[in-house]
């Protein structure tokens, strides 16, 4: 038997109680920062039918502060995206948990960084869904580039037929691919890509123990080696997150070092190189190419010189989106497993983002 207006409690046959969470989830249609909200609608209606029981609040991200504070007062369970959850620090006294809806959470790392006084909240990030949809951009791209794509569409809208200029190019097989940032979504990468024969070079910060490699990784390098991975690979694919060390982590030099012309894929963070660094490498011809999907400044400004530089391909920041039920689902989890008590998937170790700050 249900009790409570608001479903809170739910009385089962034997007797035992199950205390359900008020969930809020802000409803985010287009997020300014172009993150893949799940639409709040279906969010909700897949929630309820798991959990009938359950109260489910929607935000409106245009409330004012007061209507705002007042909403999430109650809440127990917070659903939203790092930029946001900054905002909204002050205005959750009852919060015990926040799901974000990113993998990443830059936002949240600078904030640390600016206080002492973090409220004893769990948080989980977005992971185990972006994987499988950015290896398949970073493979999509990469077969692309070597058969030229982009030339035979050019090619088509001048009307013209030349067999010739497409008969040469590299087969997947041949090609070594440097995946640095080598964690969850590297190693799907690498699995695509080994799929198809290519060799792989997984980049971290540390050394991996045994258990901890993928299998589908032919080779792991630490990042204090990336001048020399530079001159190994054919296609080189930025995947790390945003941290103080990896801010404008591809040096000018590492550019240089690339003998074998790769294509350099960025999908991790846009701070990890400037714009200009970028653009000297192709100028420069010391990358073939560059396929850009995150930017220091999104979205990417209208007089940005990217747009116009020859050899860049930009996407708006759209590598990792992912059918909602699969982010959903993952709440659901999630949720199933705070409700019992158990460890959730993905949580962000705070107390270790918190020392490394005050180290760095």
């Amino acid at each position: 038997m249900e009790s409570g207006p608001k479903g809170l409690r739910l009385s089962c046959s034997t007797m035992s109680t199950i205390h359900y969470p008020k969930v809020v989830t802000y409803e985010v249609c287009i997020h300014p920062e172009g993150a893949p909200f799940p639409n709040a609608g279906f969010f909700e209606a897949t929630f309820k039918k798991r959990f009938p029981s359950a109260s489910m609040s929607i935000l409106d991200t245009a409330m004012q502060p007061e209507a705002l504070k007042k909403n999430l007062d109650q809440a127990e369970v917070l659903v939203t995206s790092p930029a946001d959850l900054i905002k909204m620090m002050d205005y959750i006294p009852n919060v015990k948990w926040v799901q974000l809806t990113y993998a990443g959470y830059d936002p949240l790392t600078k904030y640390l960084k600016q206080t002492s006084n973090f409220p004893n909240v769990k948080i989980t990030r977005m992971g185990g869904v972006f994987g499988v949809r950015m290896a398949e951009y970073v493979l999509g791209y990469i077969i692309a580039h070597e058969r030229n794509f982009k030339g035979m569409k050019e090619q088509q809208k001048s009307q013209r037929w030349n067999y010739v200029k497409f008969k040469t190019y590299q087969r997947l097989s041949e090609l070594t691919i440097a995946i640095i940032g080598a964690g969850d979504i590297g190693c799907q990468v690498a699995k695509y890509c080994k799929s198809v024969g290519m060799r792989t070079i997984g980049v971290v910060t540390r050394e991996r123990r045994p258990h901890e490699r993928s299998e589908f990784i032919d080779e792991y390098r630490l990042t204090s080696d990336v001048l020399d991975v530079c001159g190994e690979c054919d296609v080189l694919c930025n995947l790390l997150p945003s941290s103080p060390d990896t801010i404008d982590f591809y040096k000018e030099e590492y550019f240089r070092s690339c003998t074998k012309k790769p294509l350099f894929i960025n999908v991790g963070r846009g701070d990890a190189v400037k714009n200009e660094t970028v653009i000297k490498a192709l100028r420069n011809g010391w990358i073939s190419g560059a396929v850009l999907d995150v930017f220091n400044q999104e979205p990417l400004p209208e007089d940005s010189e990217l747009w116009n530089t020859p050899g860049v391909t930009i996407t708006p920041h759209n590598s990792g989106i992912t059918p909602e039920k699969e982010m959903v689902d993952l709440f659901i989890t999630n949720y199933e497993r705070f409700i019992g008590g158990e460890d959730m998937k993905y949580e962000i170790d705070l107390a270790k983002l918190m020392a490394k700050n005050r180290d760095s």
